[in-house]
């Protein structure tokens, strides 16, 4: 977003919830397609609070309310909904954010069509829509909006792609991988390289503090993976060591659910506690070999 006085790295776009539910490894689905058949088709309900922020962020408080909806199959694709909507304390002003994105994968993974707009206070602030498709080794992103033009770059993941692919890497008991991926954030004209952690799975029977148990009652028997990735830009040129753009941290679930956020960026950070969770109806989609 530009010129709203918004906090620095605040509208990064949804990959921070779409890559909270997000790196290598060898898919075993059918020929042509990704994998999508492990993700579970739900909608999520975050409670964001601001954890902490520094002096130079300006930022008094923050609260809002993130609502992720996944759905989609091995054979349709899978379709990503997000809002994410926060009052902002910050610099004296008080105002209000809402960022809404739709995108949608086709089931092979190589093509990804996104739209994100971005209000403050009510008013559309920005909307960025494109295209991009992975083709012979490289990306074409076709813009629509800011303005229209054409983007080259280099083949990357897409955000539900590189979810399955999480998922998979951790069954495989893989604790460290990168991974290249693209999400349509910001200007939606680069690709970030990513850094993932994957810990031990274990079951979190309670809820965590800020989450209902409401919640998580189909969660309870089921293992976790502690993730956390890194998102950092890749046109760095100089010796230091890289700092993430932003980096997220979240309990991972078989089907690509998640609970436990938080989310960092160089100025602040802020807390997702899971507060409602449903499951969508699954089609009974078959591919045939």
């Amino acid at each position: 977003m530009k010129n709203t006085g918004m906090p620095r790295g605040y509208a990064t776009s949804a990959a921070v919830i779409a890559g909270a539910v997000l790196t290598a490894a060898a898919s075993t689905s059918p020929a042509g397609a990704v994998g999508f058949e492990i993700l579970k088709p739900h909608r999520a309900v975050y409670e964001i609070k601001l954890e902490k922020a520094s002096e130079r962020s300006g930022i008094n408080s923050m609260s809002g309310r993130i609502v992720y909806e996944m759905k989609g199959d091995e054979c349709d694709g899978i379709s990503v909904n997000y809002r994410f909507v926060s009052r902002i304390n910050a610099n004296g002003d008080i105002f209000t954010t809402d960022q809404q994105t739709a995108s949608h994968e086709t089931p092979d993974g190589s093509e990804y069509s996104f739209l994100t707009k971005s209000f403050v206070d009510d008013r559309l602030d920005r909307t960025v829509k494109g295209v991009a498709v992975n083709r012979r080794g490289a990306m074409e992103v076709s813009l629509f909006s800011p303005q229209e033009r054409e983007v080259e770059l280099e083949a990357a993941n897409f955000i539900s792609t590189h979810l399955v692919k999480v998922i998979e890497g951790a069954r495989e008991g893989r604790h460290f991988f990168s991974l290249d991926v693209f999400d349509g954030g910001d200007d939606a004209d680069e690709v970030l390289k990513t850094t993932n952690i994957v810990g031990e799975a274990k079951t979190y029977e309670e809820p965590l503090p800020g989450e209902k148990a409401t919640a998580i009652e189909e969660l309870a028997d089921d293992p976790a993976w502690p993730v956390t990735i890194g998102y950092f830009k890749k046109s760095r040129t100089d010796s230091t060591e890289p700092t993430p753009v932003y980096e997220v941290s979240f309990l991972l679930y078989e089907g690509g659910i998640s609970r436990k956020l938080i989310m960092r960026y160089p100025d602040y950070s802020l807390e997702g506690s899971l507060i409602s969770l449903e499951f969508l109806d699954d089609s009974d989609c078959r591919i045939e070999n």
